[in-house]
């Protein structure tokens, strides 16, 4: 370990909070694999002090891997939904942990395989007795876009309930594929053209034998929409980590220095 190296180690004792943030800024631009082994050596410290920003620190190495495996995953032609949809929730619950929430998850694909809805009508009922109900579309809550805590809460997005629907149909063979209406809500489709309407407490609508013409959402346009409005409540919340944390991602940007597109303080342009 170099020398300079040691001293911005050592300054993270610092009783100057300036400095000890400067050393920590310093610290994070080096290579994590050397950083890591020294944080979890000084992670149990006595001294609460250093202790508590080396947890910091951890916390920032944490929220950056999640924030490029997010970024990553955007970009990616093999995107899984249910990862997706763990990886947004922890950018905005970055104390929570993808195994409680995986968890969580298999709590309620059990309720799905014990049900097994083979059809969109009995799935509609299925969804129905879970409790799952859509909020009004201007009622928005960045809580109402993570998963944990619409499952929690048992009330989300039409556009969230929608993408647990498809998820759950998957596990039991049905295929569904997620669009929208007339009246923006987010809606299901299944092969037959039957509809799911979360928004209107799981209303099925069977196919009439009209045609139409539905533009189906991808999971990588799902995701960048749930993402955009998390970073929508950030700027409205003036939320600078928030802010920061989602831009980036939405940007593709792993960059300390600030998201380029976002103007200053939030990101690079001045």
């Amino acid at each position: 370990m170099d020398s300079e190296y040691r001293n911005l180690l050592s300054l993270l004792d610092d009783e100057n909070e300036q400095s000890a943030c400067l050393a920590m800024a310093e610290l994070l631009k080096r290579d994590e694999s050397k950083l890591e082994p020294v944080l979890r050596k000084l992670q149990e410290s006595s001294n609460l002090r250093l202790r508590r920003r080396i947890h910091q620190l951890q916390s920032t190495i944490l929220l950056r891997r999640r924030r490029k495996s997010f970024s990553d995953n955007l970009s990616s032609c093999s995107l899984d939904l249910l990862e997706g949809l763990i990886q947004l929730h922890l950018l905005w619950f970055d104390n929570d942990s993808p195994e409680s929430l995986r968890k969580q998850w298999g709590k309620l694909v059990i309720k799905a395989e014990k049900f097994q809805p083979s059809t969109l009508e009995s799935l509609a009922f299925f969804m129905q007795k879970t409790g799952l109900k859509a909020v009004n579309r201007d009622d928005f809550d960045p809580e109402h876009l993570c998963l944990g805590t619409v499952l929690d809460n048992s009330a989300g997005s039409d556009f969230m309930l929608c993408c647990i629907a498809v998820l759950l149909a998957a596990k039991c063979g049905i295929r569904l594929r997620i669009t929208q209406s007339a009246e923006t809500d987010f809606i299901l489709i299944d092969d037959y053209e039957n509809v799911l309407v979360p928004a209107n407490d799981w209303d099925y609508m069977p196919n009439d034998g009209t045609r139409y013409t539905f533009e189906l959402w991808s999971v990588p346009m799902l995701l960048r929409y749930a993402a955009a409005l998390l970073f929508t409540a950030a700027v409205s919340a003036d939320s600078f980590r928030y802010i920061h944390t989602i831009g980036a991602c939405l940007n593709g940007s792993s960059s300390p220095e600030g998201v380029a597109f976002l103007p200053y303080p939030y990101g690079s342009a001045k």
